[in-house]
């Protein structure tokens, strides 16, 4: 069991101890340091919880991975694929950060965050509908900022796909 205590507060959890911060934040590039305090997204604490690097407490009540996962779930609706997209890029090395002010779900870093962020991820159920106009809104938006686009398609088996999407001129 890990000795990282998280809390909840609103649609995050943070812990103030100088130890999570190092390792979790300095070394592992996962969640923000605000005001000397780590905040982690529910996905990013979901999967450090899973791998029992912290533990998350709502007052004094442990929650578990399940309870964390309603939380998730209750702020938003994908949460599970996003979880499963999240978790995928992340055992394969790569830092992942939210990109909600691209227009999409996650910015992907091959390595640390020494760089710029090489993709941006937008989620997508296998079964989703998807209009054109969204796909090639967010396609600009990762053109714009220097970004590749790619479309993260979760099947029926939990399975994840990804689809680079790219503008081309003739």
């Amino acid at each position: 069991m890990s000795e990282f205590k998280f809390y909840i507060s609103g649609e995050r959890v943070f812990s103030t101890m100088e130890s999570a911060i190092n390792k979790l934040y300095n070394k592992r590039h996962y969640g923000e340091v605000i005001s000397g305090k780590l905040f982690l997204s529910f996905i990013e604490a979901a999967y450090l919880l899973e791998k029992e690097w912290i533990r998350v407490f709502e007052g004094e009540k442990e929650l578990g991975l399940e309870e964390l996962f309603e939380k998730g779930r209750k702020k938003d609706e994908q949460f599970d694929l996003k979880f499963l997209v999240y978790k995928d890029l992340r055992d394969r090395g790569y830092t992942v950060k939210t990109a909600l002010k691209y227009g999409s779900h996650f910015r992907v870093y091959r390595k640390g965050m020494e760089e710029h962020a090489d993709w941006l991820i937008w989620v997508v159920s296998e079964s989703q509908k998807m209009h054109p106009n969204d796909l090639i809104a967010r396609v600009r938006v990762a053109h714009g900022v220097r970004k590749k686009m790619v479309l993260a398609v979760v099947d029926e088996d939990n399975d994840v796909v990804y689809y680079q999407v790219e503008r081309v001129k003739f």
